[in-house]
């Protein structure tokens, strides 16, 4: 049956078969236009996305930047409070010593017990008592 046997089926080519033909080739084509306009769809919603994101990521990160720049600005003020919180403190414990309270007495107001005679050198800066 094989070696003999041709496809005997002919095809219509009656204004049936034509409009089928043409139905078919039509679905075929509304079937395309959709696919394509869902890939598009598809694409602009997932560029969509990735702009938002994007914009997201960079403005978090310059937030971030800015956040940095003002800890180490602050890091560094504490650092500078910190010092002078150490020489305040120092200070504190010189003046309740009474040995380093007269000598400071003595040389910044020209202090004197009662009976001394304070003279003044040409060389000394202590004369001027509004020089500091």
């Amino acid at each position: 049956m094989t070696n003999g046997s041709r496809n005997n089926v002919k095809q219509l080519n009656n204004d049936y078969s034509r409009q089928v033909a043409t139905d078919h080739q039509g679905q075929k084509q509304r079937v395309s236009q959709v696919r394509k306009r869902r890939f598009v769809l598809i694409v602009a919603v997932f560029g969509a996305l990735m702009l938002f994101f994007g914009y997201q990521l960079i403005n978090t990160r310059v937030s971030l930047h800015q956040v940095n720049q003002q800890v180490a600005t602050s890091q560094v003020k504490l650092k500078k409070a910190q010092q002078k919180n150490g020489q305040l403190e120092t200070e504190i414990k010189q003046l309740n010593n009474k040995d380093y309270l007269q000598k400071l007495l003595r040389s910044k107001y020209d202090y004197t017990k009662s009976g001394e005679t304070v003279y003044s050198l040409p060389n000394d800066n202590a004369s001027d008592v509004t020089a500091n």
